[in-house]
This record gives C-alpha cells, structure tokens and sequence, in this order.
C-alpha cells in the first residue's frame, strides 16, 4: 500500500512536470507549532515549536498560472511536551509534500498528500536526554498538507500558514498508545526567478 501510494505520487509528479511549463525553484523556511493527537497522546499534552527549512518548485499546469503542482523537501523539527514542560519528545524528519496549488491572484490555496521520514528523535526529562533512540517509532509515515497564504508573484515573495496531519501512526506497537503527528506551519518562500 505504502510503496504504491509513493509510485503512484512519483509518476503523477513526473508526468505533469513533463507537461508543465517553465518550472520555478525556491526555498522555504518558517515556524512549527507541533503536537501529537490520537487516542491516548499520554504524557505529551501541550504542542511545542519547531521550525522547517528547505527547497520547493512550482510547475505550472495551466498557461495563467492559476493551477500548478508544487513538490517540496523541507526538514521539520516535530514533537511535544508535557503540561508543566520538563518532559519532551522532539522528532526530526524529512518532509515530501506534492502539493496542487490554486493561484487565485494575491491569494493561494494548496492541498496533497505527504510522506515523512524520520531521521532523528529524542526524549528528554529536565533537561537531559533519557531516550536516544526511538526505533519504536516508524522510520516512514504518509499524511496530507493544506494550507492558503499570500505570493507577490513579481518579488517572487510568498507567505502563508499550512496544517501538516499525519494519517499513519508514528508506531505498531500494541502497548505504546495511538501517536500521530499534528503540526501548524508559519512558512515564508522565495521563488527564483521572481515574476
């Protein structure tokens, strides 16, 4: 299911930057404010902040614009804490949104499906780091992005606020309690060349 789900991203990706006129490049950073949401999230209560840095294109579909695919790699700090904050976890990962953006002039909307993969993580109590390494955590997880924002197409400027949702667990384990991630984004890009 995974591996389709991916293979079937990649060739929709491929296909319309085939077709997709003049594509243009970015970057993006900006704010996380993450949390963890399911059944029973336990100890880690209270959402945290984090940031995402990274690269993102726009292929445009339609000859105006107004309909473009926008694939991104972003590294985003994920995670939360307890109430009283002396107990954390914080979760780092690679982020692959393949996002359908509507330009509707000042204003955008964008929607798609994610893929996560984690690359590092730890707990921390006080302070200190008590878990090093979370193995029990799954190394891949899907999800969705949407999110509106505003882009001076001429200065190639673009921000906005996006919501990151896992639909996979962050693990299998049957004793371990319903985890997935849920996070806020504040984003600011630039698009080269400017418009």
């Amino acid at each position: 299911m995974k591996k389709t789900l991916l293979l079937f991203v990649f060739v929709l990706t491929t296909v319309v930057a085939a077709q997709a006129q003049s594509p243009r490049f970015g970057v993006r950073v900006g704010a996380n404010y993450s949390g963890l949401s399911g059944d029973d999230p336990t100890a880690y209560t209270d959402r945290m902040f984090g940031f995402h840095a990274g690269i993102t294109s726009q292929f445009a579909v339609s000859s105006d614009n107004f309909f473009a695919i926008q694939p991104e790699v972003l590294f985003s700090k994920k995670g939360a804490e307890s109430k009283d904050d002396n107990r954390k976890i914080k979760l780092s990962y690679i982020d692959v949104p393949v996002l359908a953006k509507i330009n509707a002039g000042p204003l955008y909307f964008e929607a798609g499906p994610q893929v996560s993969f984690r690359i590092g993580g730890d707990i921390e109590q006080d302070g200190n780091n008590i878990v090093d390494d979370l193995d029990f955590y799954k190394s891949t997880s899907f999800g969705y992005a949407a999110g509106v924002g505003l882009a001076s197409t001429p200065l190639g400027l673009s921000v906005g606020v996006r919501y990151n949702g896992d639909i996979s667990k962050l693990n299998d384990t049957d004793n371990i309690s319903d985890r997935r991630n849920d996070l806020f984004m504040l984003t600011v890009g630039y698009m080269f060349p400017s418009r």
